[in-house]
Parts: C-alpha cells; structure tokens; sequence
C-alpha cells in the first residue's frame, strides 16, 4: 500500500512539473505586445534607415499618426541634387543625423513610396505619381514655377568637358544636339529648356563611341537624348553611367568620361573644364501619398532636415 501511495504521489508530482514548464510570460506569449517599459511605435526612435519599414508604416490614408517619427531621406554629399537642396533651403553642413543617406534618385523615391511616415528630394524630372511632390512657400514645382522663377528650389542640369576634349568632333556634335530645337524639346518634356529659339539639327554622319556618366537626375533626360541622336547617327554608340554629379566632373577633368553630367554648377576649385547649361530643374520635397500634408515653408522644410523637427505633429 505505501508501495502504491508513493508511486501515485511520484506521478503527480511529475505531472506538476510538466505543467510548469508549458507556463509562459505575456511577453513570450504575444511577441507582437508592448514592452515592458509601455513604449510604442509611435514612441520609438527612427530605424537606421527608414526604407526599413513594416505593415504599419503605411496606413490608410485618413488613418495618418501625426506623433510618428518622421523618416528623412537625403543624397550622398556629393551629389547636386543635394548640393543644391541644402543651400537654398539653408540645411547647409547641418544635415540630420539620423537621415538614411542614398545614392541614387530613384533609391530615395523609392524610400519614400515604400513608408508613409518619410521624406526626402528628388529632381522633378524623375517623379512619379506614387509620391506626392509639396508646394513650398504656397508654389508647386513645375516647368512653368521654375521658368518663371516662383519656385525657391531649382537648379541648372550642365555637361562638362575636359578643356582638352572640348575639340573632339564628336563630343562638339553631341552637345551640338544636346541644345539644338530638338534637344531642347527633350528637356521641355519633363524639365525646363533654356532656349526657346534654338537652331534645327543636321545629322553630321560621324561615328564612333562617347562615354557619358555623372548625375543621376540629368541621366534619364540624358537617355531619351542619347537615343534621339542615336536615330539620327546609326553609326555613333553612347555609353551611360550614373554615380551622381561628383563622379561626372572628377571623371570628366581625368579623362575617363568624354562627358560629366552634374545637377549643379562647378566650383571655383573644379578647374580645367569647360561646361554647356542643357536645362532647368526644379528639386522636389517628397512625402508619400498618404501623407496630408500638401505644402510646407523653407523653414519647416530646414527644420526637418536639421533635426529641429522629428515628428510629423511638429509641422502640421
């Protein structure tokens, strides 16, 4: 009999073992739960990258949280698009540190397309309807505001040659083109021409082969360019790299590229160039399209960038 009880009492108190093993916390339980400290989303500091983005971050539009950490996109600093971005809005040297830095135009349309709560610039040109584009000081960017001169944020696009190419037959050709009444109509497609009476081209019938590389903004107008002279000189290859507007005229002043495309003016200390204004462009503010904001001042737009300002509740 004592035999039995003690094996009844060795099985029981196994069992009770067992069941305090299956026992879990709340938070172990709900993975998805609050932490212990009761922080939130909305609380949270930004991610290293704000393209690093969950469902949440893309709510309904009428379902926007204002206390949400705002999640800023900017260039590499030797890109013009950002050269020109920080001088006009005044960011300077001063850029946030916490803002996710791309290379490439269409990484920061894409980043900012991707995560409601983000912004960033982008050259007009290069915009799609999945981001929306804000009016800054109460005017929109468009070819007619740039022209006109009422949008604050605009740019030359330019190409550049290295003084001892600036001969080359073909490069003179080129760029001949790039400004004739046919080029220009190419830049009036999504830029702004800057010259309304330029001269027809003639086919020149030369041949060979021309390396272009530099801005990421001019490069898809420099692509429709590229094949647009293409049709008219069979014989005439045109190679096209990005790498942004730095690359462009350090390549172009060493020679690797025949031709430098840069979304800003050269400096004082880029010597040994010559360069041809090809268009203007505005520098778009994006945000997503969730996003209802529709405008902001140079000031909130600096604030944002510097870091004065992390929350969207901030610049309502």
């Amino acid at each position: 009999m004592k035999k039995t009880l003690s094996v009844f009492l060795s099985v029981l108190l196994v069992i009770a073992l067992l069941a305090a093993c299956g026992e879990t916390s709340p938070s172990e339980s709900n993975p998805g739960g609050n932490s212990p400290s009761g922080s939130s989303p909305s609380d949270s500091s930004p991610s290293s990258d704000p393209s690093d983005t969950s469902p949440s971050d893309n709510p309904p539009a009428d379902d926007f949280d204002t206390s949400r950490i705002i999640g800023v996109f900017t260039r590499e600093e030797d890109s013009g698009t950002r050269d020109a971005f920080v001088s006009i809005t005044g960011v300077g040297e001063d850029m946030y540190g916490e803002a996710a830095v791309k290379t490439d135009t269409n990484e920061i349309i894409a980043g900012v397309e991707g995560n409601a709560y983000a912004i960033g610039y982008a050259s007009l040109g290069s915009l799609n309807d999945k981001i929306k584009a804000l009016a800054i000081g109460g005017v929109a960017p468009s070819s007619a505001t740039v022209k006109d001169g009422s949008y604050p944020i605009q740019r030359p696009f330019l190409v550049c040659v290295n003084d001892e190419k600036a001969g080359d037959e073909l490069v003179q050709d080129f760029i001949k083109f790039i400004l004739s009444a046919e080029g220009q109509e190419v830049a009036a497609t999504k830029w702004i021409k800057i010259d309304e009476n330029a001269e027809s081209y003639t086919p020149s019938g030369l041949n060979g082969t021309l390396k272009v590389g530099g801005s990421t903004s001019v490069e898809p107008m420099m692509g429709t360019l590229r094949d647009k002279y293409i049709a008219l000189n069979p014989d005439v290859k045109i190679e096209i790299s990005g790498g942004g507007s730095g690359t462009g005229i350090s390549e172009a002043t060493s020679g690797v590229l025949d031709i430098g495309m840069s979304s800003r003016a050269l400096k004082d200390t880029e010597e040994g160039l010559t360069d041809y204004i090809i268009a203007l462009d505005a520098v778009a503010v994006i945000v997503n399209t969730a996003n209802p904001i529709n405008g902001m001042t140079i000031e909130q737009v600096k604030d944002i960038f510097t870091g004065e300002k992390t929350k969207w509740s901030e610049v309502q």
